[in-house]
């Protein structure tokens, strides 16, 4: 039986690997409201945000159509976790 889909720890999973990536970019990102649209914080660059979509993809066993690759789905973890409970 797979465990059931918890929207808070995924919400806490993204929420930490944004903030994470930010700081290895050497950006100080105390918090990160979860409808906060990402691209829009400056906490990460285009090669931070992509790195972000790999490490989802592998995080949660999934992959990512190029399609599905918006700031619907991908833009703030809100956004991001929805996806995930699609899946």
């Amino acid at each position: 039986m797979t465990p059931a889909f918890d929207r808070g720890d995924a919400a806490r999973d993204i929420r930490a690997k944004v903030l994470e990536l930010a700081r290895a970019r050497g950006v100080r990102g105390g918090e990160l409201r979860d409808d906060e649209v990402i691209p829009e914080t400056g906490l990460l660059d285009s090669a931070a945000i992509m790195e972000l979509i790999v490490w989802y993809e592998t995080k949660f066993d999934l992959e990512i159509d190029q399609d599905d690759l918006t700031i619907e789905n991908f833009g703030t973890v809100n956004a991001m976790v929805d996806y995930l409970s699609r899946r």
